[in-house]
């Protein structure tokens, strides 16, 4: 099997997983795994925006040379206020990831008590 859709990047997480999970008792396995695909998931998301939030800005701008000056002053006046809100927020802004403390075991398991009872009651009904 190849390995043609991992990329570098995918290569260094496991990486730097690998050398956290040698140095830690096996009991902490699991968190350390969980904290490591967490930091990875958020940085490729934080990745991913720059690209778009870049790629957008020089699409408008190339969209403003072409059309301003066969537009209303009305419209240039709302494209360049749009593109104003867009540059004034960063990528990270526009990602709107809201880091929440960790839910313990137990809160996990109460969660899925509760959907459990709600499914078995919708079933029944």
């Amino acid at each position: 099997m190849g390995d043609g859709s991992v990329w570098e990047i995918d290569r260094l997480a496991a990486a730097e997983l690998l050398a956290l999970l040698r140095v830690a008792p096996e009991a902490d396995w699991a968190i350390i795994a969980a904290k490591a695909f967490s930091k990875s998931r958020l940085q490729s998301y934080e990745w991913a925006a720059r690209r778009v939030h870049e790629s957008v800005i020089k699409t408008l701008e190339a969209e403003s040379i072409e059309t301003f000056d066969r537009k209303e002053p009305v419209w240039t006046d709302g494209f360049r206020h749009a593109e104003e809100c867009l540059m004034a927020k960063s990528p990270s802004e526009l990602l709107e990831v809201v880091v929440r403390p960790s839910r313990s075991k137990g809160q996990v398991l109460r969660s899925l008590l509760r959907t459990a009872k709600r499914e078995a009651t919708i079933s029944t009904s």
